[in-house]
């Protein structure tokens, strides 16, 4: 029964009831924010280089914000409502893998772009609202919190109501709040920036899910392994592009209001979507032992630690290459080199996955890391050569994003099938946590490159730890239960 095609019961209709509401309201608003006046009420009105800039509305002329707010909640309600049995994923595998993995690709990239477009917001926002950097700063902190928040909810959405529609509820929650680009007040902004965070980390671990539910076979981790690290490189491209080309024409209000458009996309995908739950899906006893030895504080701390590496490292590069002397377009062309040259290293990675396994990459990757800035910041060079200080911070960075977009679908490919919802949501949550963290632990260090490097360097030592005892636990489970299946026949 594809959802929004078909709705066969009253849940089914109160959820495509909701669906119109909310893609009809992000429609509305879209539309009237290339069309409204050139000036709010109160003279406010700001100028910028764009010809003909984007502004804010006031809350009262947005009727359609609130209205969409009631289409999510008739979403969540038939979403909870009673339905029939769905099939497991062994029915429907077969056929729609290659569809789905597009679907999954495609909107982890799109969910990926719009986490990196805060970074290219904030300076077009502080502009125009007067902000200094800390207050700025507010606007991340209150995104990373919102992913948190989504990441747990998502996580059991995925297993209990199902893959297909807990999929609907994040693209249209990612849709309806691309309306932030018309708030009039940076408060208004934050609030709606916590809301869209929901959404856009609900969707990321429910597409990992999603994909390596789909993925059967030996093949399945490397699979997914390699879909994320591209959906990582272009979903940034995605973000630089969109920045590149439309900001100095609408100003960074259209950043936030590509959202709609996009989530439109997302949202019509939905019927080819399976919408299996994790009741439907048995776990054999080797998956129930995996679980237990795989969900402890170990698995945490790594997704801790890769948060930190990730969103520290990718707030404070332009600083500290500005800081290194190296202009911020050279900067800035040497990161989107490097999102280019991760899209190959994906085939790379993938193979790597299937020869070594999960733990033995990351733990591979994690000690490379920090071999290299290591030997970098140890000899001297960085210091001597503001270029090698730059190519360093580059290089940092396209390894830890590289961790980044490997750690979850190792965490969803170790689970069992039962929980994977919850483990990947889980996992996620940690990772956002030490995201909120990052920022604020090299922020003391941004004054040196060199510090800043020796510390990414000891945070990925302590991720190869957690790796290889995450490892060594996933393999004493597997020996457990082979051992118990052993005993049972």
């Amino acid at each position: 029964m594809p959802l929004l095609v078909r709705p066969t019961t009253s849940g089914d209709r109160l959820v495509l009831a909701g669906a119109a509401i909310v893609l009809t309201c992000s429609a509305i608003g879209f539309v009237n924010a290339f069309t409204m006046g050139h000036a709010m009420p109160g003279g406010h009105h700001v100028r910028s280089a764009a010809s003909d800039p984007l502004h804010g509305m006031p809350l009262s002329q947005m009727p359609e914000m609130y209205v969409a707010g009631i289409g999510l909640l008739l979403v969540v309600l038939g979403a909870a409502m009673p339905r029939g049995t769905r099939p497991a994923p062994s029915a429907e595998r077969g056929r729609r893998r290659s569809v789905v993995a597009v679907i999954g690709t495609l909107a982890l990239t799109i969910d990926i772009s719009k986490t990196s477009t805060l970074g290219f917001v904030i300076p077009g926002m502080r502009e125009e609202y007067g902000l200094e950097a800390g207050t700025a700063s507010l606007l991340a902190v209150f995104g990373l919190a919102g992913t948190a928040t989504g990441a747990v909810l998502f996580g059991v959405f995925a297993d209990r109501f199902g893959r297909r529609t807990s999929y609907l509820l994040a693209t249209l929650g990612f849709t309806a709040t691309s309306m932030c680009g018309t708030m009039p007040t940076f408060g208004g902004n934050l609030v709606m920036c916590l809301l869209m965070g929901v959404a856009v980390g609900g969707l990321a671990p429910l597409l990992i899910t999603l994909l390596t539910d789909v993925m059967g076979g030996p093949s399945r981790g490397s699979v997914v392994v390699a879909l994320s690290v591209v959906a990582t490189a272009v979903g940034y491209l995605v973000a630089a592009g969109t920045a590149l080309w439309l900001e100095p024409i609408f100003g960074w209000r259209v950043l936030w209001l590509i959202g709609a458009p996009t989530g439109l996309v997302l949202v019509l995908l939905t019927p080819w979507v399976p919408n299996w739950t994790a009741q439907r899906v048995p776990a054999a006893p080797v998956a129930q032992v995996q679980v237990r030895a795989f969900s402890g504080g170990v698995q945490r701390a790594y997704a801790l630690l890769i948060g930190l590496l990730t969103f520290g490292l990718t707030t404070w590069v332009p600083s500290l290459a500005r800081l290194s002397g190296v202009p911020v377009a050279t900067a800035n062309l040497l990161l989107t080199v490097a999102s280019l040259i991760m899209v190959p290293c994906a085939v790379l990675m993938m193979f790597g996955y299937r020869r070594f396994g999960p733990t033995r990459i990351a733990v591979g990757m994690a000690l490379a890391t920090a071999a290299v800035l290591l030997a970098l910041t140890l000899s001297g060079a960085v210091s001597a050569l503001s270029w090698v200080g730059a190519l360093a911070l580059v290089a940092a960075l396209f390894s830890v994003n590289t961790m980044a977009a490997v750690f979850l679908p190792i965490a969803a490919d170790l689970a069992a099938p039962s929980g994977r919802g919850r483990t990947t949501g889980t996992v996620s949550l940690f990772n956002r946590i030490g995201g909120l963290c990052g920022p604020l632990l090299l922020a003391g260090l941004i004054s040196s490159t060199s510090d800043v490097l020796v510390a990414v360097a000891l945070l990925a030592l302590l991720c190869a730890i957690a790796a290889w005892h995450i490892g060594r636990r996933h393999r004493l489970a597997r020996a457990e239960a082979a051992k118990a299946e052993a005993l049972v026949h």
